[in-house]
């Protein structure tokens, strides 16, 4: 991941960008279930509404997370499918939080409702991503299902009216590039406080549907886009975390940036 706000901060207060402290072990994103109520054309796991084979019970589940804090990981993404469609997920939730991982929950939002957000929010979760891929009709297209934008974005208010960090996460394609500004207007309505742009993974149906990638120059302008708009929130006072990833030319793009608009502090963000 290319975590953007923390670099243009650093080239508007010209000081060396301190070190990332080297973590215990990797962040795991862990698809605990495949299945999903959602049939997205840009999931990286064919995911749909049926029970798979070879699922993990709960003690295997647990039997994991053992070996995953043995191993020294600090970050726990509980994703999927569609992770609520666990029955044990606030348990398996519960008891990561107990055992001292960073605990985030990745949903496509659509099973937050008023009868479980307070589940939810007892877990005490660090961050829940939801997935919002372009305004209303263009969202619904991508989901495959109408009414998922209204769905998702209802639990976007469910999530901020309980207290919890809640982000957007947004999957870069020809169909919703257009929309990305009106997606960057959407944060401050809702009071967002993470974006994340991925970039399409050509695994599953994102591989069935890489014809509909983002053009390069389209990739260029979506990244000036959110390096402008990011910069711009940070000289208003307004810090809230942009993220990148699935594109290791993020970083090297940046720098290019940074030659344009802050040249003499490029060696502060390279060292």
């Amino acid at each position: 991941m290319f975590r953007m706000t923390r670099y243009i901060k650093s080239l508007m207060n010209p000081v060396p960008v301190r070190p990332v402290p080297k973590p215990s072990g990797p962040v795991v994103i862990w698809n605990l279930i495949r299945r999903c109520n959602l049939t997205c054309k840009h999931c990286y796991s064919i995911s749909a509404d049926i029970d798979f084979k070879g699922e993990l019970t709960t003690q295997e589940v647990y039997k994991v997370m053992d070996d995953l804090k043995a191993f020294g990981v600090p970050v726990l993404i509980l994703s999927g499918g569609e992770p609520l469609m666990r029955p044990d997920i606030f348990d398996i939730s519960h008891r990561a939080k107990a055992m001292g991982f960073y605990v985030g929950l990745s949903t496509n939002g659509t099973l937050i409702t008023e009868d479980n957000i307070s589940k939810i929010a007892e877990v005490g979760y660090d961050y829940v991503g939801i997935s919002i891929d372009g305004l209303e009709t263009t969202h619904d297209e991508f989901r495959q299902k109408k009414g998922a934008f209204k769905e998702s974005m209802h639990a976007v208010a469910l999530c901020k009216q309980a207290g919890i960090k809640v982000g957007l996460r947004f999957t870069l394609t020809q169909d919703n590039y257009p929309e990305l500004p009106a997606m960057l207007e959407m944060l401050d309505e809702h009071q967002i406080d993470k974006f994340y742009l991925s970039h399409l993974n050509y695994s599953g149906r994102g591989g069935r549907n890489k014809k509909r990638d983002a053009w390069y120059d389209m990739i260029r302008d979506a990244m000036n886009l959110l390096f402008k708009h990011c910069h711009d929130e940070l000289k208003r006072g307004i810090e809230r975390e942009y993220v990148t990833g699935n594109n290791d030319a993020d970083g090297p793009f940046l720098i290019e940036w940074a030659k344009e608009h802050y040249p003499n502090q490029v060696d502060a963000l390279t060292q």
